[in-house]
């Protein structure tokens, strides 16, 4: 009698744990779900998507389509699938890429006409500058550029990985510092010729006030949230790419964006073939390439604080004065270094237009600076003509490489932008 009674127990405590998890199961309550952490980038901020208030109403649905397919997704419908939803009169924003019952934003498109109308912005086109007189030597009087030179110099130059040496008793080429060179004659030349001009860093030193050793528990939670297992020696990576880039550019994107509103950015940089950094050698490639953003992959749309980003340059249609701009500058600049045009493969780089020298990347910097921005990426500091020109530093008038006569290589890069930005604003304001 006693085992019967005690089979008899269990059975009915069996029975009610049956019930009491067919009932959960069928009635969920929504207290009880777990939701996921967001997905975001590297450092990213959870987006306010209320920001986009803003540009209710302001472009019609044929502009927002055009712009999102020919510039920013990589291969179109594809990359964005049941993250945006395109209707007649709307586009539907998945606010959390991996919790559906996040909701959606409702972007409602302009339909009253067939013109979109002009977005909330703190940058200015040239057709909204004060026009000029006739053979003015102030070309670009009242224009506001941000100049952005890539990479941190000084002792910094170990945490990003731009620098070496090549050969006994030469100088170590360290991109931070080269950068800043291109930079400071920037800074002279563009305020001569009138216009304001901010600097989102002045020395070798960071913006930013994280440090590899203070980022170790965000690295660590974003290994996580991307289902990688948060070693030791994924640890320290991944704090060394978050503070050199990651939090050092957004620092950076917080004086230009809040601070400086400049009405374009100039991000300065030099390039480098694949080599070996234990053993560097010289490489063969050199060449010129203007980056403007765009090309997303699904990766980085599903990315909650990229896709909100990459709303807000389409709402603004950045896309535009980023094409114009890169145009014209990139014809001075290929008759300054006289550099052939490197080529992407349409992976992470895509043409948007016939210009060679063009493409459109994603990049952080040319997506958080909120207003028009020309990237820059040329001179391979490998190369062995580019690493010649470097060890002669800046010195004046002209010098011979390989039986040409050269400006000295930073000069040489900023007149290619100053012609560049003085065509363009004579002729567009």
């Amino acid at each position: 009698m006693r085992r019967r009674t005690r089979n008899q127990r269990l059975y009915r405590l069996g029975f009610m744990a049956l019930v009491a998890n067919f009932a959960f199961d069928a009635i969920p309550l929504e207290a009880e779900v777990e939701v996921p952490n967001p997905f975001i980038a590297r450092l990213g901020k959870l987006p306010d998507w209320s920001d986009l208030d803003d540009y209710q109403y302001t472009i019609t649905r044929e502009e927002f389509t055009y712009l999102l397919n020919h510039c920013y997704a990589r291969n179109q419908e594809e990359e964005y699938r049941d993250l945006i939803r395109i209707e007649q009169d709307r586009a539907l924003i998945l606010k959390q890429s991996n919790h559906p019952a996040s909701g959606w934003y409702d972007l409602r498109f302009r339909t009253d006409s067939l013109i979109s109308a002009t977005p909330k912005r703190y940058w200015r086109a040239p057709t909204e500058l004060d026009g000029l007189q006739p053979n003015s030597t102030r070309p670009l009087k009242g224009v506001c550029i941000a100049i952005d030179p890539g990479h941190i110099g000084g002792r910094w130059v170990i945490w990003d990985d731009r620098h070496f040496t090549i050969g006994k008793d030469t100088i170590e080429v360290r991109e931070g510092e080269m950068t800043l060179a291109v930079a400071r004659i920037l800074q002279r030349d563009l305020s001569l010729l009138g216009a304001t001009v901010a600097l989102t860093r002045n020395g070798n030193h960071p913006v930013t006030e994280d440090r590899v050793e203070t980022l170790q528990e965000e690295a660590r939670a974003y290994l996580r949230n991307r289902n990688k297992v948060p070693s030791s020696g994924a640890i320290a990576k991944t704090a060394k790419a978050m503070f050199a880039i990651s939090s050092e550019i957004r620092a950076r994107s917080d004086l230009l964006n809040e601070e400086f509103q400049p009405d374009l950015a100039l991000c300065l940089h030099f390039n480098a073939s694949p080599m070996n950094m234990r053993r560097p050698s010289f490489q063969g490639p050199n060449h010129l390439d203007l980056l403007i953003n765009g090309c997303y992959s699904r990766g980085e749309i599903e990315e909650d604080d990229t896709r909100f980003e990459m709303l807000l340059r389409i709402l603004q249609r950045i896309y535009y004065e980023e094409v114009r701009l890169s145009d014209a500058i990139s014809r001075t600049m290929k008759f300054e270094t006289r550099l052939p045009s490197f080529s992407y493969d349409g992976t992470n780089g895509m043409s948007v237009n016939n210009n060679d020298i063009l493409w459109a990347r994603n990049l952080l910097a040319n997506r958080v600076f909120m207003c028009p921005v020309v990237f820059f990426e040329l001179y391979c500091m490998n190369h062995h003509e580019v690493h010649a020109r470097v060890q002669a530093g800046e010195y004046r008038g002209l010098r011979e490489f390989n039986g040409t006569y050269r400006k000295n290589i930073y000069q040489e890069y900023a007149d290619g932008i100053t012609a560049g930005l003085v065509n363009y604003f004579r002729h567009r304001r």
